[in-house]
């Protein structure tokens, strides 16, 4: 019987290290330094004797201070959510104070607020944030992962693969010295959204990946401001609407207290609004929302605002490829990317490194396809997918009515806990949990925390056990 994704969801987002770790590969290569590729590298580094890191940005820009050429969205806002900061003391233990001593903020529940439809919802002890800009956090990792002692960075483009047989034997990229083509016993792709894995799989005459794509067109812009060192309120918000209350043009919103005494401050739209594009606009719209994101615009603007595009989510799905190369597996947005308002996409990177450590700690065979890892990598997207895709989907009006008399089920369950969520704290900490990727989803399902729900929004006994029914396992 397989594994419940509950459970191995919750394997998966071990808070410590695991010391089962054995040497299986002479070099290994990831392709990509972003925060997927270096965790993949951290994790590679417990089973290789030498773990190549391949990536254009390798010398570029100051890193640490500003966003890499390959990270268009490293200047928005940015939330490492519970789930993420969790994984971070995984493979990076202190790492959370170690970017605390160098201006990072960690708030707590106490200086954390999250508003749903204008309402600020109930403290509860699982918000445990880490904030910063993209840049700091990215930088940090990579000082990590780099001072490992089997770890090299190299400045090169990754133009195809090359295989030999059933498997990947080699990659090929591109330097200022021209083309090189290096052999290795194991690789992952980490390249990003703009992965080019569909096209070199099709080039050896294997299978391209069906893509999954949800339309959403929201557009961000991020600026930045002065903080004062006397404001006491909040120092994390993140602001939403549910789906019935959604307005057809505002998507979000975020504000953190970041290093060098600064305010992020970031406001999403689905299309365009010029209003946001200049900074009294901008100005004038954080004015229309709660007193932290007018406290955070008084102070002096720093640099230029920041636009970004998120045109759509997308998954590509490699686990159901009937045909795919040994020794190669695929993570973070090469596989999946999904609207940042959420703040689950460096979390869920993070998580696919814990998918590849448990995949090569369960003595596989490396000449075939690496199917266990993609099974576990299918938990965490789904999970993912789940939570911002489907709250996509409804608030674009893209979802369609209940079919089934379990999925009417379901949804009449989770309009109940998104309703207590909002004042309920034992609802709001199990949503939390899921939102925060410290859960699977099914969890809001067990029949006693909907049945907690249904009470906390005035259900009727009978009207829970006629809609709900009687409890099931859902584990």
């Amino acid at each position: 019987m397989s594994p419940s994704p509950i459970a191995v969801f919750q394997r998966l987002s071990a808070s410590r290290a695991p010391a089962d770790t054995s040497v299986l590969f002479g070099t290994v290569h990831v392709l990509g330094a972003g925060i997927g590729g270096l965790f993949a590298a951290r994790v590679l580094s417990d089973h290789a004797e030498r773990v190549v890191v391949i990536d254009p940005d390798a010398g570029a820009g100051d890193i640490g201070r500003t966003p890499r050429p390959g990270v268009p969205q490293g200047s928005q806002v940015h939330t490492l959510m519970p789930g993420g900061l969790r994984q971070l003391e995984r493979w990076y233990p202190g790492a959370a104070r170690q970017a605390e001593a160098r201006g990072a903020v960690l708030p707590g529940p106490d200086r954390s607020a999250s508003y749903v439809d204008g309402v600020q919802q109930v403290s509860t002890p699982n918000v445990d944030f880490l904030i910063c800009t993209r840049p700091f956090l990215e930088g940090l990792i990579r000082e990590r992962t780099l001072g490992l002692p089997n770890v090299e960075l190299v400045a090169g483009r990754v133009t195809g693969l090359v295989h030999d047989g059933q498997r990947v034997a080699a990659v090929r990229y591109s330097t200022e010295a021209g083309e090189t083509v290096q052999a290795g016993d194991f690789f992952v792709d980490a390249t990003g959204r703009g992965s080019r894995m569909a096209d070199w799989l099709e080039a050896g005459e294997w299978p391209r990946p069906r893509t999954e794509r949800l339309h959403v067109d929201v557009r961000y812009v991020t600026a930045h401001f002065e903080r004062p060192p006397d404001w006491a309120g909040p120092l994390s918000g993140i602001t939403r609407h549910s789906p019935r209350f959604a307005s057809a043009r505002f998507a979000g919103a975020a504000v953190n207290a970041v290093e060098d005494q600064r305010w992020a401050v970031m406001l999403a739209t689905y299309g365009d609004d010029p209003q946001v594009a200049e900074a009294e606009g901008f100005r004038a719209r954080c004015a229309e929302l709660q007193p932290v994101y007018q406290e955070a615009v008084k102070g002096r603007l720093i640099g230029e605002l920041a636009p970004f595009r998120h045109p759509d989510n997308r998954w590509r799905h490699f686990e159901a490829l009937d045909r795919f190369p040994a020794r190669l597996v695929v993570t973070g947005e090469a596989v999946a990317s999904f609207n940042p308002v959420y703040g689950q996409g460096m979390s869920s990177a993070m998580l696919h490194a814990s998918c590849l450590s448990e995949y090569l700690r369960g003595a596989p065979d490396l000449d075939t396809p690496a199917r266990h890892f993609f099974e576990l990598q299918h938990v965490v997207v789904a999970a993912a997918w789940q939570t911002s895709a489907t709250a996509d989907a409804a608030r674009l009006g893209l979802a369609g009515r209940p079919a089934t008399a379990q999925q009417q089920r379901t949804a009449w369950a989770m309009r109940h806990i998104m309703a207590a969520a909002v004042h309920d704290s034992q609802v709001a900490e199990a949503f939390r949990d899921v939102s925060f990727m410290l859960a699977h989803p099914a969890t809001l399902l067990a029949p006693d925390l909907v049945r907690r729900a249904a009470l906390a929004t005035g259900v009727p006994d009978e009207e829970f056990d006629r809609e709900y029914g009687p409890a099931a396992d859902v584990a």
